[in-house]
């Protein structure tokens, strides 16, 4: 198995949802082979073999799987964990947000969330370690005039 990372992990949250669901099966399932993703994607949806051909070639190409060479049929092995695609996948969704009005997002998220007692706790606990050396504010990345937090009117238009 050779690992094949084409781009940086910071560009790899690019998969489409088709994608991403090929991806649980082999998070799920390492090794899974072709035979199996064909027949666990045909059954479940109305892709047809063409297309999960084309699906793991791109993540491939993507750098998300690696083949086992020499072994037929192929199997398949994720290069990249659940949990780190996650985590790239969420980061990609919160970079274009003012870092002044992230919390604010995430707070909502939160709420709107289905979390256990423990969950809850997990995330209070999390909280008090970070609050612990947090910066008293966190600056704007943006851009002039790009957000509307307090920075965008206390620079002059270039």
């Amino acid at each position: 198995m050779t690992a094949n990372l084409s781009q940086n992990k910071s560009d790899m949250y690019h998969i489409s949802e088709a994608e991403w669901r090929l991806m649980r099966l082999v998070w799920t399932m390492p090794g899974i082979t072709s035979r199996q993703l064909i027949d666990t994607l045909s059954a479940s949806s109305d892709w047809k073999v063409g297309t999960i051909k084309s699906l793991l070639s791109r993540l491939i190409q993507k750098g998300y799987l690696d083949k086992a060479e020499g072994i037929s049929p192929y199997q398949f092995y994720a290069t990249i964990s659940q949990e780190e695609a996650i985590l790239l996948r969420l980061q990609a969704a919160l970079d274009p947000v003012c870092r002044k009005d992230r919390a604010h997002f995430l707070a909502r998220l939160l709420a709107s969330t289905p979390l256990s007692q423990a969950d809850c706790q997990a995330i209070i606990t999390q909280l008090e370690e970070q609050a612990k050396t947090a910066p008293e504010t966190i600056p704007c990345q943006c851009p002039p005039g790009a957000c509307q937090c307090h920075h965008s009117k206390s620079h002059p238009k270039a």
